[in-house]
């Protein structure tokens, strides 16, 4: 691994976050690039996806989760903060959260932009939950599946854990850091590619309402640990979102606009750390 790639990314997340990378700059300058074929390390980075399924914990935690929401660069939609009690099962890619009543919980939120939606139709759930789930379910991100589409190289660290880089001109470049028995310790990513999302859904022939955007970002900084029976959990999950071209149309039963938005754009900040 390229020490240069680790300075990017302490520079995009202390700009998002005031934060820098974790791991120690000696250790960035003893990496050591093991000589490993591609298939080797496609296979180690199975074990360590394995890994995550088998040896995540059952415990339920408490979680301060922070998020920050803008639209079209200046007007703030939502800022609030709120303990949630998580409980994460990662083989059947299910999230249970409930909020615990405590003092640090707070909304802020423009209520006269999101009182005009009804249900899932507002976009708090993308700006908000999605983000969570899409992030936290760390086996299914893109990485550790898409093989075909990543280079890949390993390195060794002077405390001796390992790091592996990957990169896809399509997808996303980043690294993961882990131990000698496939533990995640720590990874950070950011999409090097925008993608599209149609949400949009039809009943009997007509549509109910269209919605589709762009992902222009997503910067992504995932730290874990171990508990004292050995199983990983999330200590800190920190991601920023743009969402570009936001489209959403509301029909009613005879065909009627009820509601329409045009190129919307937002951007979201979330902290989901562990209490």
């Amino acid at each position: 691994m390229k020490k240069y790639l680790f300075i990017l990314f302490g520079l995009l997340f202390f700009n998002s976050w005031n934060v820098q990378a974790q791991i120690d700059d000696t250790d960035l300058e003893e990496l050591v690039i093991d000589k490993l074929s591609r298939s080797s390390i496609i296979d180690i980075i199975k074990k360590v996806r394995n890994q995550m399924y088998n040896n995540y914990a059952d415990n339920n935690y408490n979680y301060l989760v922070s998020h920050q929401a803008t639209i079209n660069d200046t007007a703030q939609l939502l800022n609030s903060e709120t303990v949630f009690d998580v409980n994460i099962n990662l083989k059947s890619k299910k999230i249970n959260k409930s909020i615990v009543k405590d003092s640090r919980n707070k909304m802020a939120m423009d209520t006269l932009f999101f009182n005009r939606y009804s249900g899932n139709d507002s976009p708090m759930y993308w700006l908000t939950e999605v983000v969570i789930r899409k992030y936290v379910n760390v086996p299914e991100l893109d990485f550790f599946n898409n093989f075909k589409d990543y280079t890949f190289s390993r390195s060794k660290t002077k405390a001796g854990d390992y790091v592996i880089e990957f990169y896809s001109e399509q997808f996303y470049e980043g690294y993961f850091l882990y131990d000698k028995n496939f533990n995640l310790k720590k990874m950070e990513f950011v999409l090097l590619k925008p993608y599209v999302i149609d949400h949009s859904q039809s009943r009997n022939g007509k549509f109910m309402f269209e919605k589709n955007w762009i992902y222009k970002q997503e910067k992504v900084s995932i730290t874990f640990n171990t508990n004292n029976e050995g199983k990983n959990f999330v200590s800190e999950l920190k991601a920023s979102e743009e969402i570009q071209d936001y489209n959403f149309t509301r029909f009613d039963s005879k065909g009627g606009v009820v509601i329409k938005d045009i190129d919307l754009d937002f951007k979201s900040n979330l902290i989901f750390k562990k209490m």
